[in-house]
């Protein structure tokens, strides 16, 4: 064989092998029946508006995408919001495939869950009243403020840290409430679902400091059972987006800002 029909022999054989890896992975999971369960964070991620069968979101949108691509079925054709406990009790028990809505892969979880590849990566932020402290700017400016924080979580350490007094709450949206009309201070959580609050509520009169700080908290990815049967193909299937460049269409369909962009603009500042 000449050296020309060996080059030519060799890439047949590399195309054969891509395309067999393609046609492996694509639609593996036809006739699998997955239950999804999305906790409702706040938009730009995981929301409900007005229909509670129909979540909507940057993290309900990637799941679309993988059904599309692995041809799964989803439990009643839709994806059930609940609750952050509730939904990781039912991947305990082996009754869910999926928990979705801004879920922080950490290494304690990886320890009882499978995970999804880290597909965004934000910060935390602090969230204030610009009627009523307009003097705050950063977590710096927190020292002996009220400050509220999701209960569980581990804001309160950054609130320790600057001398705040934190206040526990379980009802986000209230607890921006309370910040709009001076029961609170300021309130520490994910930065996405807060900056898409504050750019949609402007009538609060609220605003989101540009520090960036709570990063290990914000690395989201998507939770399975631990040893679940199909963590591996939708692991590829996820890599595969975010190859592709559509994990990066569906952050500018959603403004959310990339970490990287963010340290830019505080540069700025």
């Amino acid at each position: 064989m000449s050296w020309k029909n060996k080059i030519i022999a060799a890439l047949v054989a590399v195309g054969l092998m891509t395309c067999s890896s393609l046609s492996y992975a694509f639609g593996e999971m036809e006739h699998v029946n997955l239950d999804v369960y999305v906790y409702p964070s706040g938009a730009p991620l995981g929301y409900i508006e007005a229909d509670v069968t129909k979540p909507q979101g940057f993290d309900v949108d990637i799941v679309y995408e993988l059904q599309r691509r692995l041809f799964f079925t989803l439990e009643e054709n839709r994806i059930f919001p609940l609750q952050f406990d509730a939904a990781f009790q039912r991947l305990e028990e082996g009754s869910a495939d999926l928990v979705i809505g801004g879920i922080s892969f950490t290494q304690a979880r990886a320890e009882k869950y499978d995970f999804t590849p880290i597909y965004f990566r934000s910060c935390l932020a602090v969230v204030y009243s610009k009627r009523h402290h307009p003097e705050i700017k950063s977590a710096q400016d927190l020292k002996g403020l009220k400050v509220g924080y999701q209960r569980g979580t581990t804001a309160t350490d950054f609130i320790d840290a600057t001398g705040g007094q934190g206040v526990p709450f379980d009802n986000t949206i209230l607890a921006l409430f309370q910040v709009a009309e001076g029961k609170l201070d300021a309130l520490i959580y994910d930065r996405p679902p807060m900056a898409e609050f504050v750019r949609t509520m402007p009538n609060l009169d609220l605003a989101v400091t540009n520090d960036v700080f709570g990063e290990a908290a914000c690395e989201f990815a998507f939770a399975m059972p631990k040893d679940y049967k199909y963590t591996r193909i939708i692991n590829q299937t996820m890599q595969s987006m975010m190859d592709d460049g559509t994990i990066d269409a569906l952050l500018k369909k959603w403004h959310l800002e990339k970490l990287d962009d963010l340290r830019a603009s505080q540069a700025q500042d």
